[in-house]
């Protein structure tokens, strides 16, 4: 018994037919049939049913015993071809902070994927502090978040910078628009960084926890929808108007300050696609308006 004995068994029992089994396997029905016979032979019972006048077939009671294994046999022989492609493709893991991965990453990766076909990437979002821990870990090749972190084991580059603004759907509004007049009953808040989060305590006079408080922008749009207001910086704030004309992207008088996104990798420890990507986000946001880009400039 081999592997191409137990491929042949379980394609004619999914088949249904040695005529439809054939075709699949691309032999001649005569081959494959003795091809089983041998193979009944050799296990000393008949796997399959061969009804009178009819050219379906059904599993004996001892065909039905081998099912499970056959099952088990091509599911392993499928996570040993994954592992082979595994090892035979380049793989480029990056991770983002959540607030990233819906605005800064997802035109840049499809671009990436498109110019770079041999090169399996792989996002994971999560928390800034997460995406130190990874790097670190050497679980990841290269990490982007909005709070700096210091490690002589890891080196932390400014990517860019970008401007705080408002997003509203309010026709009657025209920047730039002193937030402390919003309705607060209107506000929705998605924790950006730290530094934003102390301005809306310091220069709105806010202490008590927001009505709605979310992770990104797009879970904010039915809020936006409904007349909510909300803060976000540029790139956030263009990924939404892209995915909704009707929002507005106003200037603030006394705006929180300018959101920094670094680049995180272990120090002496560089992935070559990082330079791929970070020439495509160069691409994209040097020269943007509201977005200042400090790699290289």
């Amino acid at each position: 018994m081999n592997l191409d004995d137990m491929k042949v068994f379980l394609t004619i029992a999914r088949s249904g037919s040695l005529t439809a089994a054939a075709q699949s396997l691309y032999v001649s029905q005569p081959a494959l049939s003795k091809r089983l016979t041998r193979f009944e032979q050799e296990l000393g019972a008949p796997l399959f049913e061969r009804g009178q006048g009819s050219r379906a077939l059904s599993l004996t009671p001892a065909g039905k015993m081998l099912l499970p294994f056959a099952e088990k046999w091509d599911d392993l022989q499928q996570e040993i071809s994954m592992l082979h492609d595994l090892a035979s493709r380049v793989h480029f893991f990056v991770d983002t902070d959540t607030s990233l991965g819906d605005c800064l990453l997802p035109g840049a990766l499809h671009r990436f994927s498109r110019e770079n076909p041999q090169i399996e990437i792989i996002l994971r979002a999560r928390d800034s502090r997460s995406c130190y821990t990874a790097v670190q870990d050497q679980t990841t090749s290269v990490a982007f978040v909005v709070q700096e972190q210091f490690s002589q084991a890891l080196t932390t580059r400014p990517l860019l910078s970008e401007r705080m603004v408002l997003l509203t759907c309010n026709a009657a509004l025209t920047g730039p628009v002193n937030a402390a007049d919003l309705p607060r009953e209107r506000e929705i808040v998605v924790p950006w960084n730290a530094d934003f989060m102390r301005w809306r305590q310091q220069r709105l006079s806010i202490s008590r926890h927001p009505n709605v408080s979310l992770s990104s922008v797009p879970m904010a749009l039915p809020f936006l929808r409904a007349g909510g207001w909300l803060v976000a910086p540029q790139t956030a704030a263009d990924s939404a108007i892209e995915a909704w004309q009707d929002l507005r992207c106003l200037p603030l008088l006394d705006p929180p300050p300018a959101r920094t996104v670094y680049c995180v990798e272990e120090t002496g420890r560089h992935h070559p696609a990082t330079d791929l990507l970070l020439e495509i986000l160069r691409s994209e946001f040097k020269g943007r308006s509201g977005i200042h880009w400090l790699m290289g400039a």
